[in-house]
């Protein structure tokens, strides 16, 4: 199946380089890429990537549990990859850039623990986009922290 057709391949690739090896998307988030897999990919709207992560000790602030900048970098990945699905040349082709991250925590991350994170589109124009992601516990479904992320288009304007 070619990757246009299937969702969930077409946002992993996203997640890994040409030579397997994650990083596409920026050495700053390369510490978290292998612990993070697409594991659900709907492009009907409201378009939704869903992803599995587990904390590991690299991810970890001085008291033990995910750092909040590494969840808010996951985040950030994680609630502009949707974009993806609903992406065409001139149309939200370069995924944008954040204008805001709110991220809002509930209850901490210990090393081994995995998490779920459901994304979603909330609304999104031509130039300006609202996402959103919850971070759950897999083994209960209880919310960790949640996001809301607004993006602004940067393709550039088309030819005439």
């Amino acid at each position: 199946m070619d990757h246009d057709e299937d969702p969930v391949a077409r946002v992993q690739d996203a997640l890994t380089t040409e030579d397997g090896r994650s990083g596409k998307l920026g050495e700053w988030i390369s510490r978290v890429l292998p612990y993070l897999k697409v594991t659900h990919a709907d492009q009907t709207a409201p378009a939704r990537v869903d992803f599995s992560f587990t904390c590991h000790n690299d991810h970890c602030n001085r008291m033990g549990s995910l750092h909040g900048g590494a969840a808010a970098s996951i985040f950030d990945v994680c609630t502009s990859l949707p974009l993806l699905l609903v992406s065409k040349p001139g149309y939200w082709q370069f995924l944008g850039v954040s204008r805001n991250l709110s991220v809002s925590y509930f209850r901490p991350v210990p090393p081994g623990e995995e998490v779920i994170i459901e994304t979603e589109i909330v609304q999104i124009g031509k130039n300006l986009c609202t996402t959103k992601g919850v971070m759950k516990r897999k083994r209960d479904g209880a919310t960790m922290s949640t996001c809301e992320h607004l993006k602004v288009n940067i393709d550039p304007q088309p030819s005439l």
